[in-house]
């Protein structure tokens, strides 16, 4: 089956494209609006396989009312997921409620991790998982207990853009990386401060009257 949809790829991680997936302003469409959006989505970044895309598309038809509550569940994650990228952005602990939401959501996947309690921070270990559409989102629960795993270490960051929504982790050798696109928010602000800078001022150096 050919996906034709796209989604953003800022973020250089799962958990931290996923939580890009909200809607980026007033009367913006929402990217997870499907069932089958949400698969496209975990399948186009790598989180499950084509069986598995095809098999989690398929219970659309066999377990209508359970995708849409996985479905739901998953825009209700996706809250939880910003609240921890806001939190590791800003360098500060994870708050245990949030890690419980995690591990619930962990606990849905086959053969899925656990965050438990290490000092300083929290570690990965092992826990059985259930079955079922709810099973789709224990990638992304996986990929985000990663990032709190690593606390500060994880280089996450929100875009420098006041404007812009949108997260992404910082992988650069020096991080400094600030923006979510260079081609995007980077130019723009660049544009701005430029204009702030100069003003809107005439050759010679006059000011333009109003």
């Amino acid at each position: 089956m050919m996906i034709r949809r796209s989604f953003l790829r800022a973020g250089d991680d799962l958990a931290v494209d996923f939580a890009n997936t909200v809607p980026r302003g007033p009367g913006a469409p929402e990217a997870l609006g499907s069932w089958r959006a949400l698969i496209d989505f975990l399948e186009l970044r790598d989180a499950v396989g084509r069986d598995e895309g095809t098999a989690l598309r398929a219970m659309a038809g066999d377990d209508a009312r359970g995708c849409a509550a996985a479905l739901e569940r998953a825009q209700i994650f996706r809250a939880t997921v910003r609240d921890v990228l806001a939190t590791l952005a800003l360098r500060r602990p994870v708050p245990a409620s949030a890690v419980e939401r995690v591990n619930e959501v962990l606990g849905w996947g086959a053969g899925a991790g656990r965050l438990v309690r290490r000092a300083p921070g929290w570690g990965l270990a092992h826990a059985p998982g259930l079955d079922g559409p709810f099973r789709a989102l224990a990638p992304v629960a996986h990929a985000l207990a990663l990032l709190i795993a690593a606390g500060s270490g994880a280089g996450v960051r929100r875009c420098a853009n006041p404007a812009c929504v949108l997260y992404f982790r910082d992988r650069s050798r020096a991080r400094r990386r600030r923006w979510c696109s260079m081609a995007v928010c980077g130019n723009r602000m660049k544009v701005a401060a430029h204009a702030r800078r100069h003003g809107r001022r005439r050759p010679g150096g006059r000011q333009r009257s109003a």
